[in-house]
């Protein structure tokens, strides 16, 4: 079975062509006006999700991409609402955007912070690192946004259910909230992601705790019934 790398190389953020091969973009797949443009004075087609198909001399396949990138044209045809390009050997067929990596940074770096898995100095250190990751030309986040984002991943050394900052002594520690949300309450955890978890904790657990606020919206608890008259 043929590999990938035999007809495509990828070098940083660019897609370059092992062999000679065309790619077809269909205009009707591009239903919002703002999603392809074409930049003849860059010599680029601008796309905010791609979808389109590439063939070569012994293969066809589809190519979908769910981030903005920047196609080069070097040789393109436009026929019956598609647009065809012709590449040669060793041509950039298309580039990923310096802020679509930012985003693809940023993602990567908020599923660490779930994970439990950033290392950090201390919480002003771990502050510094989520504000430079997220606090860039293309995140409107503000400084208080950050900081809940910490406190949330920051729980207590003895209790991993609290926030560190509820904690008495303040004894921070970075945990696994995917894992952690079941300690809370097994109804917060229905409704966080893990079914089975969940249950496996709401059946084992001793622990007795206040219904947090997304559990009295599940259960239906901030609607008071009305009484009968």
């Amino acid at each position: 079975m043929a590999k990938i790398t035999q007809y495509l190389q990828q070098s940083d953020t660019k897609l370059i062509a092992a062999k000679p091969c065309r790619v077809t973009i269909e205009l009707s797949d591009y239903h919002m006006s703002d999603s392809i443009q074409v930049k003849e004075q860059d010599a680029i087609i601008w796309v905010k999700s791609l979808i389109c198909k590439i063939e070569f001399s012994d293969i066809v396949f589809n190519i979908m991409l769910d981030y903005p990138v920047e196609i080069q044209t070097p040789n393109m045809i436009t026929e019956n609402e598609r647009i065809i390009l012709n590449y040669l050997k060793e041509d950039v067929i298309l580039n990923i955007p310096f802020t679509t990596v930012e985003i693809k940074e940023q993602v990567n770096y908020v599923k660490r912070l779930l994970g439990g898995r950033e290392m950090y100095k201390d919480p002003a250190h771990l502050i510094k690192k989520i504000f430079k990751i997220y606090g860039g030309k293309i995140s409107d986040l503000d400084l208080v946004h950050l900081e809940i984002m910490a406190s949330q991943v920051l729980r207590d050394k003895k209790d991993h259910s609290k926030p560190a900052r509820l904690g008495r002594p303040w004894d921070p520690v970075m945990a696994n909230i995917k894992t952690d949300v079941f300690n809370t309450s097994f109804i917060q955890g229905l409704a966080f992601e893990n079914v089975g978890k969940a249950i496996d904790t709401g059946l084992t657990t001793s622990h007795d705790s206040e219904p947090s606020i997304l559990e009295r919206v599940v259960t239906g608890e901030l609607i008071k019934p009305r009484r009968k008259r």
